[in-house]
């Protein structure tokens, strides 16, 4: 149950079970009249098993504070109250015009088989075992902020079509529990609608391993799924993946698709018009770099409860992902309500929009990505890690973070990202010859390219997508970097799907300046820098790393696995440099206060913002108000 916030001078006070003194106290919910003062003050404490743990600092105490005391908390945080959380009651009729983050990008492909990393953002029809449980998050006062692109951590997960699971040994497995009366949708000419059983579980992720289009190794630890009873799914493992939850359970493969579907031709799968599954919508028109409309699936399954009433989800009519590639545009767009909600905003809009529309919400987090140059690490002149090295320090990473990106961002973030607190290396921390890779040191630089055998440069090409501003904006600075130490960037944009066409095939440039999301410390550390990878474009493939990988990965220990990851991180940055690291911008999203129940999240999971799009409403009567 979410916590409720109130705009009267009564606030609902959610109290957890909670571990006092030896002894527990049951969940229980206290409406208190609160003085004028404290009139906006909730009580939120959270509990982990057996302690309380305080989220937030003390706003104000005053009655409520004497009252917490009274029940002996030791433990509790005082949060303001937020009007947009779960507290009015929806008007469900509307659809939702949103400008999303890949504003610039068309659904890459409908059928599933073919393995593309984007499915399930545009797959809003689809469903998975996880998810992220939203009630942890800003809606509560929550610490996870869910806009990572493929991190839920594991005391923020709750089921979804798995009711629960459990890992069982003698053999080694995963037991998953499916939940009961949830609905495939009926689609004319595939299915009629029909409950998803264990069967339908099996079946498919047996079935999506055999794809031409798998990435090597992704399920290999897995040895077969089976139905086990109507209800019960199991995983048969050849041995334990530390990140199974990412694999199959909330990542970016991980949405699931009734038999029927999977039956299809080649042909019928890649159309949308055969889109079918169990989320929250259906898809009804797709219009290539224009907008996907999608609409609410009225039998799906899951519900939200707003002052003590279940609503079901959605609570909204439907959607429309709005393609602008133009960045003008797409922010005259949300400035002038042609659109509700705006994902991925850069800095030099923000001041702008403040100005021009001072309605507008506004949120800013340093981007959950890597900004990264490959170097093929498989041919020269970058075989050679001294030339790698040199094109690091012949980079002003400060100078590009204050001119592109204002100042704000972080120039070391990868290969682990600085969120990560248990594996991530300060700069400080790292050996002088790492730390120096982040300075700039032209001469330096100059010096061990002549070590390398290259004491007149060269010339190399670089590979870039069109599609990001951030990047067509930093080509020219990184050719006059280049240009000062002798080495001569001959820069190759490309639209999209050739782009990406291009990672690691032979014709893949030495050069491919790419952003790939930091997704979690395990994927990061596999798929930019394991050798064979599909999204490893400076084709790094050291044993060392591998090796390590491997059995960090099988680490039950958590504390012991931390410490393998953490060594690999500073491993990939001391010793292999397979990358010019470039500084990581901040980025921003933009709604109107029209738009109920969001709070600035953008995912569930592996880009999946299904659950959280399926919560939005829109307040007609404030819209109208506004103007609009």
């Amino acid at each position: 149950m979410a916590s409720m916030y109130s705009e009267t001078p009564y606030a609902i006070c959610w109290i957890r079970a909670c571990a006092v003194a030896g002894r527990r106290i049951a969940a229980a919910l206290y409406v208190i009249n609160l003085p004028t003062c404290c009139k906006f003050a909730v009580v939120a404490v959270r509990t982990k098993t057996g302690e309380c743990q305080m989220l937030d600092r003390f706003l104000k105490v005053g009655a409520l504070g004497a009252f917490a005391l009274s029940l002996g908390l030791t433990s509790m945080t005082l949060g303001i109250n937020s009007p947009s959380a779960w507290a009015e009651e929806p008007q469900t009729d509307s659809v939702v015009k949103m400008i999303t983050r890949y504003r610039t990008l068309n659904p890459l492909s409908w059928d599933f088989h073919r393995w593309v990393w984007k499915t399930s953002f545009d797959g809003l029809h689809t469903t998975q075992l996880m998810a992220g449980d939203l009630d942890r998050g800003p809606v509560n006062n929550g610490a996870n902020k869910f806009i990572a692109p493929g991190w839920i951590p594991p005391e923020d997960t709750k089921g979804e079509i798995a009711e629960s699971w459990e890992t069982k040994q003698d053999p080694l497995r995963i037991e998953f529990t499916i939940r009961k009366g949830v609905m495939w949708m009926a689609k004319e000419g595939i299915m009629k609608s029909r409950e998803v059983v264990a069967k339908d579980v099996a079946h498919h992720f047996n079935l999506m391993r055999s794809q031409k289009r798998y990435i090597p190794t992704y399920w290999d630890f897995v040895k077969e799924w089976k139905a086990e009873g109507k209800y019960k799914a199991t995983a048969y493992l050849n041995s334990y993946n530390g990140n199974w939850p990412y694999r199959f359970g909330w990542g970016y493969f991980s949405p699931l698709l009734p038999p029927e579907w999977h039956a299809l031709s080649d042909e019928k799968r890649a159309d949308w018009k055969n889109a079918v599954g169990a989320g929250p919508y259906m898809v009804t028109d797709v219009k290539k770099s224009s907008k996907v409309t999608y609409k609410r699936n009225d039998n799906y399954w899951d519900s939200q409860v707003i002052n003590g009433k279940k609503y079901q989800l959605p609570l909204n009519a439907g959607l429309n992902y709005m393609f602008i590639k133009d960045e003008a545009t797409a922010i005259a767009a949300i400035r002038t309500a042609k659109a509700d909600l705006m994902e991925n905003i850069r800095w030099q809009f923000v001041d702008e929009l403040k100005k021009s529309a001072p309605d507008l919400i506004i949120k800013g987090d340093m981007e959950a990505n890597f900004q990264l140059l490959a170097l093929r690490n498989d041919k020269k002149p970058f075989s050679d890690v001294r030339v790698r090295r040199a094109m690091n320090m012949a980079v002003n990473q400060l100078e590009i973070k204050q001119a592109l990106i204002n100042g704000k961002g972080e120039v070391l973030n990868s290969p682990l990202s600085m969120g990560w607190t248990s594996v991530y290396t300060p700069l400080q921390e790292l050996s002088p010859q790492a730390q120096e890779m982040f300075g700039y040191h032209p001469d330096k630089a100059k010096k061990l390219l002549k070590e390398a055998g290259y004491p007149n440069g060269f010339k190399f090409e670089m590979m870039y997508c069109t599609c990001s501003p951030y990047h067509v904006d930093i080509v020219p600075m990184l050719q006059a970097y280049f240009q000062v130490v002798g080495v001569t960037l001959i820069p190759k944009p490309l639209e999209y799907a050739a782009f990406r066409s291009q990672m690691r095939k032979d014709t893949q440039a030495a050069g491919y300046l790419y952003q790939v999301a930091d997704n979690n410390p395990f994927t990061s550390l596999r798929a930019y820098h394991k050798g064979g990878q599909t999204w490893n474009a400076s084709m790094m493939d050291d044993p060392k790393h591998n090796k390590a990988w491997d059995t960090a990965l099988a680490e039950t220990d958590q504390a012991k696995q931390d410490k393998m990851v953490k060594a690999m991180g500073r491993y990939i940055i001391e010793e292999a440099a397979p990358y010019v690291w470039l500084p990581t911008p901040f980025s921003y999203r933009a709604w109107w206060p029209w738009v109920k129940n969001y709070h600035g999240e953008m995912s569930v999971g592996a880009i999946r913002p299904a659950p959280i799009y399926a919560r939005m409403w829109i307040d007609k009567d404030l819209k109208k108000k506004m103007g609009h």
